[in-house]
């Protein structure tokens, strides 16, 4: 008896659910170019958008049934929850409130883009709780906007994002453009992975876990970046002014770091750098970073008229370091390491030499001391150790290929003529003369 009153109540409670079992509505806008959620007139079939325990619905949104150019604004007013919104054509979604706002797609499609679709705020944040994807080739603009999920930025697509504008409890792909205005920002609780452009125009960009830029990824312009760990194996350039990087614990570069001319990167780690890509410096500005930094075998310094600062610049064994301007911080040169400098440049700080410091075609002026144990390879250069020389030092001359030390009459050749143009300006203005 027992038995056949459980299996009973099991059979009621399976018809039951499937009475509750809410139907599925595709509601589609017909309330023309402007309108609000709220009334049910604006839609098709004329039930607002909203689920409860009898309906659920799958929204689309499309201005192109109006016409080839037309817009569809719609404002939302209440707290309301879809399964799905898919946006077709220009749409605008705007508060039409001052207080906040909640969308929340509870399908894990959430709200997908076709073609250029904005979220607008106002004095409050609309929040849009459900995964978003701005779909190939779309345009996507956030301005005041809170997105619950992960947000999608396909290939040759573009997000656009102006005001106070965060993601939580998601990631951010970016595989298109992202282009961050004036004082605007787009923050990030966990993760962004970008494979596309994040151009920066004096924005914010950041995420509390791993920022990974991948090998096709460029970050570009001038701003803030901040992240928890950095992963570069693409681009990340300074453009148009200073471009500052706040990193709470580690940054692996294998990628590029560098400035654009008259720009200048500055990279703030919790963490020592060592570098395994390539760092390029360009002149009228330089790259700066705010810990010790490590060349690493087969990591590349490109110095090219910029400048470069560190604590202190370790040049390890096989890595490579050439170019001239200015470097500011302490270098040290490992047993085989090499670093040559072609042209002009100053180094405020010490230097300490136990592989090779190469000097080609110009002046290299060291205010700190020099202490060498290792080899000082001079051709056609100078080397003024202004803070004092020091150590069990080789040092080797040659002419170089551009520059001879004997050359006095600067014509590119080494003749009598030196001697001559030596002792007309030099010998006979003597005090002994």
């Amino acid at each position: 008896m027992f038995r056949k009153v459980s299996i009973l109540t099991a059979v009621v409670l399976v018809l039951s659910a499937c009475q509750l079992q809410a139907a599925v509505i595709n509601s589609s806008w017909v309330g023309g170019s402007q309108g609000e959620w709220g009334n049910a007139n604006n839609w098709n079939p004329p039930i607002v958008p909203d689920n409860n325990e009898l309906y659920t619905f799958v929204v689309t949104i499309d201005s192109t049934s109006l016409g080839a150019d037309e817009e569809i604004e719609v404002y939302i007013i209440e707290n309301r929850t879809i399964n799905q919104l898919d946006c077709y054509g220009e749409v605008d979604l705007e508060s039409g409130t001052p207080f906040r706002i909640i969308l929340t797609l509870s399908d894990v499609n959430g709200l997908t883009n076709y073609d250029e679709f904005s979220i607008t705020g106002q004095s409050q944040q609309i929040e849009i709780h459900g995964n978003l994807t701005n779909s190939e080739q779309a345009n996507l603009w956030f301005d005041s906007v809170e997105i619950h999920g992960d947000v999608y930025n396909n290939t040759e697509s573009i997000l656009e994002v102006e005001g106070e504008n965060d993601i939580h409890n998601g990631d951010l792909q970016n595989d298109g453009t992202v282009v961050i205005g004036p004082a605007s920002d787009l923050l990030v609780d966990r993760n962004i992975r970008n494979t596309g452009l994040i151009q920066l125009f004096d924005g914010e960009c950041g995420c509390d876990q791993i920022f990974d830029n991948n090998s096709t990824g460029v970050v570009k312009g001038f701003g803030v970046v901040w992240v928890d760990q950095l992963q570069n194996k693409g681009q990340i350039t300074a453009y148009g002014g200073s471009l500052a990087i706040s990193i709470n614990s580690t940054l692996i570069n294998e990628g590029v770091l560098g400035n654009h001319p008259l720009s200048s990167l500055h990279i703030k780690p919790v963490l020592d750098v060592n570098n395994q890509g390539t760092i390029e410096v360009n002149a009228g500005g330089g790259v700066t970073f705010d810990c010790n930094l490590v060349n690493e075998p087969n990591g590349v310094i490109s110095l090219l008229g910029g400048a470069l600062a560190a604590t202190t610049i370790t040049q390890k064994e096989n890595a490579n370091f050439a170019g001239f301007g200015g470097i500011t911080g302490d270098v040290v040169i490992d047993t085989n390491g090499i670093i040559k400098l072609t042209g002009s440049t100053n180094i405020v700080g010490n230097v300490t030499i136990e592989g090779t410091l190469e000097i080609s075609d110009g002046v290299t002026l060291i205010t700190g001391q020099t202490v060498c144990n290792g080899t000082i390879h001079i051709k056609g250069g100078y080397l003024i150790p202004q803070g004092g020389l020091s150590g069990d030092c080789n040092i080797i001359w040659e002419p170089g290929t551009y520059t001879n030390p004997a050359d006095f009459n600067l014509d590119g050749k080494v003749n009598f003529g030196d001697f001559a143009y030596f002792a007309e300006t030099w010998l006979w203005q003597t005090s002994w003369q």
